[in-house]
């Protein structure tokens, strides 16, 4: 079974991050959100260069609030 360690595993150590895009449109890191927000909101995966992903996600903790 997939989970977010093994999905983090993939890249670690390399110059890539994997990265998805949720139901809203926004793009954010795999491990900014809680692992059962992830599975709900997840519409597609991408992997970048880590030089590309800065600035991902500057919203990912405000989603986190308004759903608990």
């Amino acid at each position: 079974m997939l989970n977010e360690t093994k999905l983090k595993d993939l890249l670690h150590g390399s110059e890539y991050v994997l990265t998805y895009e949720d139901r809203e449109g926004d793009w954010m890191l795999v491990g900014d959100v809680p692992w059962e927000m992830f599975i709900e909101t997840c519409k597609r995966l991408r992997i970048m260069k880590s030089s590309d992903a800065i600035g991902l996600a500057p919203r990912a903790v405000e989603k986190c609030k308004s759903r608990t």
